[in-house]
Order: structure tokens, then C-alpha cells, then sequence
């Protein structure tokens, strides 16, 4: 007989993968590598022009480069432009790093972990991880001129450096073929989703409240994430 609660799971998850590829999300990095690429581009070019120059001013002023001469030349030119084109990226932050990073980097830095976590979620917690995204871009500058040692800060960094990195960690160490098996009327899936609508949610109040300056109010939901959602992996013990 055919399970029609995987079934329409399945077809859900064809139906987010579709969406996503056209996802402000998804153009939106696609954005970042495309300006990424032209950054290095210019600096490659940057960087052949600056060889070009030095050996004009040595070949003019010290002494003639020679056919040997320009073509080391022109090697150094070779090594500096593809070195910088094909210059790795810097490696994704770790939640321990995340932990530790200064108030005004932790959101870039947490959208940057959150989109290397993003192929080992389920389509609907993609899409909803692409708008925590999307609010931690927008949080970005204003949470950059909060005092670190404010309450707002503090429930802040807890809430996408610790309970947000707990939540995933603990799904993907769920074995996969039990993610989707129902227990107490839920499965790993659906803690997840649930676990991430918070975090959506949370981020949302964050911003309105910070933006209206009632920091006063900006306390989290921490405890519901900490105490129904932690350690998802429980459910495939």
C-alpha cells in the first residue's frame, strides 16, 4: 500500500526545490559569486598592471631587461593573475567560530554557515533557512550599533551563534532514513521546520523592536528552542 503522507512529502520537496532555484535567495547569491568573481578580477588586473609597471621603471632606470628578462616578466604576470582568480575562498565559520566573532560580523558570518548547512535540509527547511537569511542580511547593519554588552546583543548571539547552529547540528545527526518516522506525533522534519519558523520569527521581532528602540522587549524564545527542539537527533535514539 502507498504511504501517501511520503508520497505528498516527496512531492513537496520537488515542488521547494523548484521554487528555490528562482528564490531571492538563490539570485541573491548568485549575485555574490558573480560580484565576487569580478573582485578578483579587478585585482588580478590590478595586479598584472603593477608587474607591468615595475618592470617598465627597472628595464627604463637600472638596467634593460632583455628577451630572458621579459619573459620572467611576463611568467610573474601568468603566476599573479591566475593565482589571484583561482584564490580559494575563506573557509566557512564554524558555530564555535560564531560564538566568538564580533557583534557586527556574527550575522554575515551566520548567513555564510546557514547557506553551507542549506543542501543537507529538507526543501521546506531550505526555503525557510534562505529567509533567516535573508533577515540576518537586513539585520546586519542594524545590530553592527548595538552595544556587545546589551541585553539585545546577548539575546541576539544566543539566539544565531548557539540555539540556531544546536537546531541543525542536532537533525543532521539524525541517521537520514529515520528524519522523516513519526514519533509522539512528530518526526525530526518537523521539529526542524518548527525549530526554524522560531528562529524566522524571533529574528522578525528582533528587527521591528530594534528599529523602534524597545530593546527592553527584545527577550527570546530560547527556552522553546532549547527545550523542544534540542538535540533532534533524540528522536532517532
Amino acid at each position: 500500500m502507498v504511504d501517501s503522507r511520503a508520497t505528498m512529502d516527496r512531492a513537496e520537496e520537488v515542488l521547494e526545490r523548484i521554487r528555490s532555484r528562482t528564490s531571492p535567495r538563490e539570485i541573491q547569491k548568485h549575485r555574490r559569486r558573480v560580484a565576487g568573481f569580478f573582485r578578483r578580477l579587478k585585482y588580478a588586473v590590478y595586479a598584472v598592471l603593477a608587474i607591468a609597471l615595475a618592470g617598465g621603471l627597472i628595464g627604463t632606470f637600472l638596467t634593460p631587461l632583455g628577451i630572458m628578462g621579459a619573459f620572467l616578466m611576463m611568467v610573474v604576470m601568468a603566476v599573479a593573475f591566475f593565482g589571484i582568480m583561482g584564490w580559494p575562498q575563506a573557509p566557512e565559520p564554524t558555530p564555535q567560530q560564531m560564538a566568538k566573532s564580533e557583534l557586527p560580523m556574527l550575522p554575515a558570518q551566520t548567513e555564510r554557515w546557514l547557506e553551507a548547512q542549506r543542501p543537507a535540509l529538507p526543501a521546506p527547511a531550505q526555503r525557510l533557512a534562505d529567509e533567516i537569511g535573508i533577515k540576518l542580511e537586513a539585520l546586519g547593519p542594524q545590530f553592527a550599533q548595538l552595544d556587545p554588552k546589551a541585553p539585545a546583543a546577548f539575546e541576539f548571539r544566543k539566539l544565531v551563534a548557539e540555539e540556531l547552529p544546536e537546531l541543525v547540528e542536532g537533525y543532521k545527526r539524525v541517521p537520514e532514513g529515520m528524519r522523516r518516522a513519526e514519533r509522539n506525533g512528530s518526526s525530526p522534519d518537523r521539529q526542524l521546520l518548527e525549530g526554524l519558523k522560531v528562529v524566522d520569527d524571533e529574528l522578525r521581532r528582533m528587527g521591528e523592536q530594534v528599529v523602534s528602540g524597545d530593546l527592553d522587549k527584545l527577550a527570546t524564545q530560547g527556552r522553546y528552542l532549547e527545550l523542544k527542539y534540542k538535540g533532534a537527533d533524540d528522536e532517532g535514539r
